[in-house]
């Protein structure tokens, strides 16, 4: 066992700030990370998530659900991350797509947690913001597990952020899981068909707006049948993460972006 234990003295560490009642995105950030490519002469050292909670037991446009959210909030859990000396804190959530206030507030969310850790920050809507302009495409579809509102709420932002870009498809989860537990128990097939719907108005990127969503298992499946980039919210958050601590290296199994983008 002892020879699969990182080193603690050398590793990276990747600091993951999660929605309390998320119950996906560990598991799937970890076997991620487990999976990344090493050979001897490999320059890049072992790296292993951190992981710290915010409150969050709704998802909702309402105002007790943005709420949970406020930056403050993710302010002092970066903190306990940067406590165990992360090299890198990224927020886990894609709030920033459907609260409202727009693109700049979570850069403004970003620049406040490196400011308060003195550790590099970002948040899942940077990186998937990031992973789009990388990837050069212009439609998109959304794929979201949430009601038709809140789905809306991400288009609406995808469309805002002046990056030109057209929002070709919507696809929801039906019928709508009864709160965030229930989201991370959809089935595989449930969320191939969504995402595939999503894709289905000829976007050239689907956007998977939801941490807490398995659909990383599903990514290579959906890319194989059509010629689509397929950003799910877990792996782009590691991919964010991993270009922030600077791993450079291609990661296959795990769709287009991280097997093709640096």
């Amino acid at each position: 066992m002892a020879a699969h234990l990182p080193n603690l003295s050398t590793c990276i560490k990747i600091g993951f700030i999660v929605p309390s009642s998320n119950t996906a995105l560990e598991p799937l950030t970890t076997a991620l990370l487990h999976s990344l490519p090493r050979s001897s002469s490999s320059s890049n050292p072992q790296i292993i998530p951190l992981f710290t909670r915010i409150r969050v037991t709704t998802v909702g446009t309402d105002p007790h659900s943005t709420s949970q959210f406020s930056p403050q909030l993710l302010i002092t859990a970066a903190q306990l991350l940067a406590d165990a000396q992360a090299d890198a804190i990224l927020w886990n959530g894609t709030s920033g797509m459907w609260v409202g206030a727009g693109l700049e507030a979570d850069r403004e969310l970003a620049r406040l947690m490196a400011e308060a850790t003195g550790v590099p920050c970002s948040t899942t809507t940077l990186a998937a913001v990031a992973a789009l302009e990388k990837l050069d495409v212009r439609r998109l579809g959304v794929a979201v597990p949430y009601e038709q509102g809140l789905a809306e709420r991400v288009r609406g932002f995808f469309g805002t952020t002046g990056h030109g870009w057209e929002v070709v498809g919507l696809a929801t989860l039906e019928p709508v899981p009864g709160g965030n537990l229930a989201i991370a128990k959809t089935g595989l097939r449930e969320i191939k068909e969504v995402v595939g719907r999503a894709a289905g108005g000829g976007a050239q990127a689907v956007v998977v707006a939801c941490t807490n969503w398995p659909a990383a298992a599903i990514i290579e499946k959906v890319e194989a049948g059509g010629d689509v980039v397929v950003v799910d919210s877990i792996v782009v958050t590691v991919w964010q993460g991993l270009r922030m601590v600077g791993y450079r290296e291609l990661v296959p199994g795990w769709g287009r972006l991280m097997a093709e983008v640096v």
